[in-house]
């Protein structure tokens, strides 16, 4: 329909109707209506009029304006018409809107005169289909009740009842429109209106429900043998079907014929992806009985090849084993006997596995013969022998073989593989085109057909029209067939047209009919059509398609309907009356031609299966006189045939009446609620709807009758009083019709005639009309309202004022009364507020009076204490005097006992046994002295918690501000009494320093006299060895003197300690006062003296020593005593000895948490020295070195450096950067453990059986196992004798490298493999002619660019991870490990996947592969990326054969060593052959290797196979093999500085890490 040929009218304010379009670039914002999604009209209102341009300006649905031409704006319906013929404005998008409102109102069926259109709905509407519906659809007209199918069947009935004259409703529509589920509703309507025709339930004929039930019955098993799965539909009927259904006199049904057209044979050898074959075959192989499928050897339809050549075995929703039962179920309703579904199932089991039969051209002979492809294809072949009971020798020499029959002589001439397979399809779609043709004699035999019968009613179901991307012969046919039935279709509707004319009495002489002749005649014609061209090029056997199509060009050129494509050379153009189809001649020739082969036929002749026997005629040989021979095929013609059953229907169809179903697939998604504008006005061109409001547009196609004409536009009429007399219509309309100056108008008997547009201009002036008019209205109505308002409002202000003054006085008065009761309250409250004040006063005081009692009483306790500890220390003193006299009395004793000669022998003794006892209590005192550091060390941590405990408190209180001045007081009694205590505890350290000075200058001076009476009485000693024992003694007590000295050293160090401690007291001091500022006013309701006690009551807790303290105060030593002096100085000595141990072990820990600290935050600030150290390594080493923390048994600083570099790594997450940096670190840090860790090698044997402790034998035993027989060392630090603790840190290490490096590698394992989809297979666009350089070190520009996304993503995730390696300094033996690694991942994944698909192994694809691997290739050769190192690339080895032997020409003149030993070396036998048999050259359309090399490697597998070789052609992937540090770490000998470097800030401002800065010595 050209809507330029109509002259449209339109108005301001009327709903219309534009063009979608891009005018000048910009897009129309009515582009995205979601209603019209792919409608090629939007709708709008029009808001302006420029009549000198002729524009319109139109406001769209998301409120933008555009200008369109007045005669390009159509007028839009208000209101849907279930017939569309009643729409006022008939035009594309009119109707596309009507279908559409209609179907969002689940109302599917519409009409369009008498043409139904019914759109799927695609989903359950079952409650339309019920008896209840059909029964109130019986016997109404047509379009008495809303749109439906039943009325359609209905109409058919009556008319078939009433005129007597047999009826047929064609039903079509595209695959999925839901054709065959229209065509069963008519026919169960008419079997229900057959029944229901009689008086009642008992008399009607039993026969004729058995008829009935017999015909519902035929629709599943019809639909089991022709229906299947394909992209649109799930069960697209692949045949056409004209079901007659017979009347009897009493017009019950008496008998059925059923009529099929163009099967889909093709489809039973060859199925695409995503569709299925016949649904008979995967019912058969799910839903047969165990013994059923043993008789028939059946496996799952995955077995079969015909079955099998697509991915899709089952259908969503489909139990096949359950279709299969109510196939067989349709059978026996039928009247099919159990022998005959047996017989019936074992063809479609022959069919199956005659699929499986497989040739290969014979490597023996040299003639053009073939063999059975292996094992599996003799079984096969005997299993379709024994089900069909055939000879299998015979059915293997008629697939292998084609019989001549010359002169003197029969010959047998062997085909090649490809012939013999085109010789088994032909013989299965052969098998399967008889078996459904007999299958439905079978059907009509089992119904009956009435003889007699003379009234009938046919349903045709017949495909729709078809146009693809690629259109083939099955279109072709089905296109003809449509346009047949549409030229049917157009002469009905005109036949409608003219009828309508007569009965009102218009001239319609001058409506011109097009017909669609011309179309037909250039496909059927005899002359030079395209189905005699067709026969005639089938039947010269030297003619290809090709040829065909140059014959229809210069044979057809001139026909209009007739145009050659551009683009191609093997494809025509026909012009359809739904559009241009553009046809691919391929196979147009194989399709035509239905060969039957005299051979097969004989053969299945001769078979005792009676069901075969049927189907097959016995053909024999003949010979013609002259001697000559004649092929062994006769041909049929499918075009020929098919355009003969066409006209026998057509020859049906004209001798009925006929009825019309369009069905519209509104989605190509199969989904509810969706409609798709652009492909139902498509398939409403191809149902011949569209043409159909043509040819009513041609003539008058706007009509209403008198009535309904006036009713609406009788407003227009110059005289309104002829339209209120009876016989004045005629001249009321011509006054209407004259006034609007409408052209081309009749007025018939019943109802007034428009031409197309003249409805717009009548509707534009009713509506200007009716706009004036309500215009008046809405002044009058406003004048009203506007009155009403003003009234109204009047007296409202009146009652608000009166209301208002009211108010005013009834507040005054309220207010007097609030004044009064507020003198009142405030009375009461000030004397409420007296009495709580002067109780608050009079509990302060005794709250007052209470503390000072409190406070004196504490005072006196405190004097109380104070006089004890004077006495107890002026007992202490008298004590100490009293011993020194008596020490002084017993040493005068001793003196005079001296003086004499006998005496010395008696001293000497006694300073023997003196000496022995001594060194017992000496050692029984540095026990006792243990036992009080361990306790020191308890009270220690005890005062530490107290003092974190009282650090809380404080945190409290400043959060809580009711506590914070006692907690204040408290904390200033605590630093008194601290300070207080440090005081005493230093003027008692003085005085004991001062008696142990003393002590010493008496017993110096106590010795010096000894030793001069010893020198004096020498003479009469005669013991020798107790004046040297005497001698060692003062060599001791001079040793001990030295380190007194040493003692007093450290107390001036412990005294500065101290000073430190008592600035961190004023500190707090000045924290607390500065809280005190900020709590001024709390302080001042909070200064009774409870604060006191309470600060009393937590002064008792609190230690007078702080845990530095405990270390400054030695102990008060006895009083010496003569008999005791080496003892007490190995007291004193023990002492010092526990103090610096725990001096040391404080400052120990200060720094071991710096350097974990450092690990955990600011290890990336570390950095690298000049040749690539990393510092944090190195500053590590030199710390554990420096603390000895190698040579402990037990340490728990390990764990926690492992723990901190556990957790930064845990934080790298996806960083490369952070995990190389941290790699190098760990290595590095590993290697100078390994070069620098040794264990106790050398000692006596009896040593190494005295180290029997536990930990002593694991570290002899570890480090025996991991410490290598010789390491290059690190300069300046010596061999450490390592202990286990060290070992397992080492270990945990070497586990962390591993760790490490297997995250980097999965990690860009990970980035690449998504990339090898796209790597292996060439995009489609890329340019045949693509160079790459044989070098592989470069790569031009243009072809890096055709390589995709997916090579250079590669090259990304490489460039990544090598950048990331090279700023952090990984040695260079990882960097080679890890690329290694990777590579060998690309060359395994990309190497199997190129053996999995055989679209992968052509020839221009291994030119795509073979430019990656060369950029790949350059890329490992650029000298900043010289870590990835050669033997990488050399991973790439089966990946670069594999595409040098798709790319390599003269495949065929290659030898089988040529190409193992010289060409692909590394690949193993299975893999060539699987390369070898799936490359295809889609370029040059070369071979493959010749077929001798192809059978000597068969031999060599099968040799393989025998040696119990492994036969897979995969590689296995050993890239992800854990990778081991203990392999390689004696050979990675990096160069190691640990001088030169900037150290860390944290580390230069701490004197304890100075050494940092010295360079390391073995000392």
């Amino acid at each position: 329909m050209k809507e330029t040929d109509v002259v449209h009218a339109v108005a301001v304010g009327a709903e219309v109707w534009i063009e979608r379009a891009i005018a000048n670039g910009e897009e129309d914002d009515a582009e995205h209506d979601e209603l019209d999604r792919g409608a090629t009209h939007a709708r709008g209102v029009v808001r302006a009029l420029d009549e000198s341009r002729g524009v319109a300006v139109v406001e769209t649905m998301r409120g933008k304006r555009l200008e369109r031409q007045i005669d390009r704006v159509l007028m839009r319906e208000t209101q849907g018409q279930e017939d569309m013929v009643k729409l006022n404005h008939l035009h594309e998008p009119g109707v596309l809107e009507n279908l559409r409102q209609r179907y969002a109102q689940d109302d599917i069926y519409t009409y369009t005169g008498s043409i139904l259109i019914a759109v799927n709905p695609f989903k359950d509407v079952g409650h339309l289909y019920d008896e209840h519906m059909m029964g109130m659809y019986r016997g109404l007209r047509l379009g008495d009740l809303s749109p439906h199918v039943f009325a359609t069947a209905d109409a058919a009935y009556e008319a078939m009842r009433t005129e007597g004259t047999s009826q047929s409703v064609l039903v079509s529509g595209e695959s999925g429109a839901g054709k065959t589920e229209t065509a069963k509703l008519l026919m169960r309507y008419i079997a229900y209106r057959s029944m229901c025709e009689g008086a009642g339930p008992d008399e009607r004929d039993a026969t004729s429900e058995t008829t009935q039930k017999k015909i519902l019955e035929s629709n599943p098993l019809l639909e089991a043998f022709g229906n299947a799965k394909t992209v649109r539909n799930d069960n697209s009927s692949r045949f056409g079907k004209y079901v007659e259904m017979q009347f009897d006199a009493n017009r019950h049904i008496s008998g059925a014929a059923i009529r099929t057209y163009l099967l889909e044979r093709s489809r039973v050898v060859k199925t695409s992806d995503l569709e299925r074959n016949f649904h008979v075959f995967y019912q058969l192989c799910a839903g047969a009985e165990a013994s059923f499928r043993e008789d028939l050897r059946l496996k799952d339809a995955k077995g079969f090849h015909y079955t099998n050549q697509s991915s899709c075995f089952e259908l969503k929703g489909v139990d096949d084993a359950e279709e299969f039962r109510r196939t067989i179920e349709a059978m026996d309703v039928i009247g099919i006997t159990k022998d005959e579904q047996k017989s019936i199932m074992s063809v479609i089991a022959g069919i199956l596995h005659l699929g499986n039969v497989h040739f290969v051209d014979s490597a023996e002979s040299t003639d053009e013969g073939c063999d059975l492809a292996g094992e599996d294809a003799k079984s096969a072949l005997l299993d379709c022998a024994a089900v069909l009971r055939l000879d299998a020798e015979k059915l293997e020499r008629s697939l292998r073989t084609r019989r001549l029959v010359l002169a003197d002589e029969v010959i047998h001439k062997p085909l090649s593989a490809a012939a013999a397979v085109h010789s088994r399809d032909a013989l299965a779609k052969s098998l399967y085109s008889k078996l459904f043709d007999a299958l439905v004699e079978r059907i009509n035999a089992c119904i009956g057909q009435d003889e007699r019968s003379e009234r009938y009613i046919g349903v045709l179901d017949i495909y729709g029209f078809e146009s693809f991307a690629v259109n083939s012969f099955e279109q072709f046919c089905i296109n003809f067939a449509n346009e047949k039935l549409q030229q049917h279709f157009n002469q009905h509707i005109f036949k409608l047209e003219q009828a309508e004319y007569e009965k009102e009495g218009i001239d319609w002489s001058y409506i011109e009919f097009i017909d669609n002749q011309d179309i037909l005649d250039v496909i059927e014609r005899r002359a030079n059509g395209i189905i005699s061209l067709l026969d005639e090029s089938c039947m010269l056997g030297s003619s290809t398609d090709e040829h065909f199509v140059h014959k229809l060009y210069s044979s057809l050129k001139n026909d209009t309907r007739f145009s050659k494509p551009k683009l191609t050379q093997t494809a025509f153009t026909l012009s359809h009356y739904a559009g241009e189809v553009t046809y691919e001649s391929e196979s147009f020739l194989d399709k035509n031609k239905d060969f039957i082969i005299q051979e097969q036929e004989e053969m299945i002749a001769s078979s005792s299966h009676e069901e075969l026997v049927k189907m097959f005629a016995t053909s024999r040989d003949c010979v013609d006189q002259t001697g000559r021979s004649k092929s062994s095929t006769k041909f049929s013609s499918v075009g020929a045939r098919f355009k003969k059953q066409l006209g026998e229907l057509m020859q049906k169809l004209n001798a009925t009446e006929p009825h019309y179903i369009r069905c519209i697939k509104p989605n190509a998604a199969s989904e509810p609620a969706r409609f798709d504008s652009a492909s139902v006005l498509q398939q409403l061109r191809c149902g011949g709807v569209l043409e159909a409001i043509r040819i009513s547009c041609a003539g008058y196609p706007s009509r209403k009758s008198i009535d309904v004409f006036l009713a609406r536009f009788g407003l227009l009429a110059p005289s309104a009083a002829s339209l209120f007399f009876e016989g004045k219509e005629r001249e009321a309309l011509e006054g209407i019709l004259q006034a609007a100056n409408v052209e081309g108008w009749q007025i018939g008997k019943t109802q007034v005639f428009l031409r197309a547009g003249q409805m717009a201009i009548l509707d534009v002036l009713r509506l200007n009309k009716l706009n004036g008019a309500a215009i008046a209205i809405q002044s009058r109505a406003r004048t009203f309202v506007k009155r009403k308002q003003f009234r109204e409002l009047r007296e409202a202000s009146i009652k608000i004022a009166a209301v208002t003054r009211g108010m005013i006085a009834r507040k005054k008065v309220r207010d007097i009364r609030e004044e009064m009761a507020a003198l009142r309250i405030q009375t009461a409250f000030r004397a409420i507020r007296a009495r709580i004040q002067f109780n608050r006063t009079k509990e302060a005081a005794l709250k007052i009076q209470a503390i000072v009692r409190g406070a004196r009483a504490r005072q006196v306790l405190q004097e109380t204490r104070d006089t004890e500890a004077r006495a107890t220390k002026a007992a202490t003193c008298i004590q100490s005097r009293w011993r020194g006299k008596f020490a002084r009395i017993e040493f005068n004793q001793l003196r005079s006992k001296a003086r004499e000669t006998g005496a010395l022998i008696e001293a000497k003794s006694a300073l023997e046994r003196q000496l022995e006892s001594e060194k017992m209590r000496t050692v029984m005192e540095q026990r006792a002295r243990q036992d009080d550091n361990a306790r020191h060390a308890n009270v220690e941590s005890a005062l530490r918690g107290r003092v974190d405990e009282l650090e809380k408190e404080l945190a409290d209180a400043n959060a809580k501000n009711a506590k914070i001045e006692g907690t204040t007081l408290m904390k200033d009694d605590e630093i008194i009494e601290l300070k207080r205590s440090m005081q005493e505890l230093q003027t008692a350290n003085r005085v004991e320093i001062q008696e142990l000075r003393q002590w010493k200058e008496k017993a110096a001076s106590l010795f010096a006299e000894l030793n001069a009476k010893l020198g004096v009485s020498s003479d009469d000693v005669s013991n020798e060895p107790s004046l040297v024992a005497l001698q060692e003694l003062v060599v001791k007590i001079n040793e001990k003197m030295q380190l007194s000295s040493k003692l007093e050293e450290e107390v001036r160090a412990l005294t500065h300690a101290r000073d430190d401690l008592d600035k961190m007291v004023n500190q707090m001091r000045d924290d607390i006062r500065d809280m005190e500022k900020e709590n001024e006013n709390l302080k001042s309701s909070f200064t009774s003296p409870s604060m006191d006690r309470r600060s009393a009551r937590f002064s008792g807790v609190l230690s007078p020593m702080s845990p530095m303290e405990s270390l400054d105060t030695p102990r008060s030593p006895d009083t010496p005593h003569s008999d005791d002096v080496v003892a007490s100085l190995e007291r004193e000595q023990a002492e010092l000895d526990a103090r610096k141990a725990k001096l040391e072990q404080v400052r120990s820990h200060l720094e071991y948490s710096i350097l974990l600290g450092f690990i955990e935050k600011n290890a990336a600030d570390a950095g690298f020295t000049e040749n690539g150290t990393p510092v944090l390594a190195c500053v590590i080493f030199r710390c554990l070195i420096k603390w000895g923390t190698f040579e402990l048994d037990r340490t728990t600083l390990f764990d926690k450096i492992m723990d901190a570099i556990s957790l930064n790594i845990d934080r790298a997450g996806e960083d490369h950067t952070a995990l190389a940096y941290w790699l190098s670190n760990s290595f590095t840090l590993l290697q100078l453990l390994h070069r620098t860790l040794k264990t106790h090698s050398s000692g006596s044997k009896e040593m190494r059986r005295k180290s029997g402790s536990f930990f002593d034998r694991i570290n002899s035993r570890f480090a025996r196992a991991s410490t290598p027989t010789s390491s290059p060392g690190v300069n300046g630090v010596a061999h450490i004798d390592a202990k286990y603790p060290a070992f397992l840190f080492k270990q945990q290490l070497a586990a962390l490298v591993e760790r490490i490096y297997g995250t980097l590698r999965d990690r860009a394992k990970k980035d690449i493999n998504p990339q090898f989809a796209t790597c292996i297979q060439a995009p489609r666009n890329r340019v045949a002619s693509t160079k790459v350089s044989t070098g592989g070190a470069t790569l031009s520009r243009s072809s890096s660019a055709m390589l995709g996304d997916g090579w250079m993503r590669i090259l990304d995730v490489l460039e990544t991870s090598v950048k990331a390696m090279a700023l952090n300094n990984v040695p260079a033996q990882l960097t080679r490990k890890f690329f290694d690694q990777i590579f060998c991942f690309i060359n395994v994944q990309m190497f199997n996947a190129l053996l999995l698909r055989r679209e992968c192994c052509s020839f221009s694809n291994g030119e795509y592969i073979k430019m990656g691997l060369s950029l790949l290739d350059g890329w490992a050769r650029k000298p900043q990326n010289e870590a990835v190192g050669e033997h990488a690339l050399n991973e790439l080895r089966f990946i670069r054969q594999a595409v040098e032997l798709l790319v390599i020409h003269q495949k065929p003149q290659k030898t089988l060593n040529e190409i193992t030993l010289e060409l692909c070396p590394q690949l193993s036998i299975q893999q060539l052959y699987r390369i070898s048999t799936m490359y295809w050259d889609d370029k040059y359309g070369t071979e493959s290797v010749s077929a001798d090399v192809l059978s000597e490697m068969r031999v060599r597998m099968k040799e393989d196979n025998s040696a119990h070789l492994s036969n897979s052609f995969l590689l296995d992937d050993d890239s992800s093999v854990q990778f081991s540090i203990d392999e390689n770490i004696d050979a990675s000998s990096i160069n190691i500085q640990l001088t030169g470097y900037a150290l860390p800030s944290i580390f230069n401002e701490n004197a304890s890490f100075s050494f940092l800065l010295t360079r390391p010595t073995k000392e």
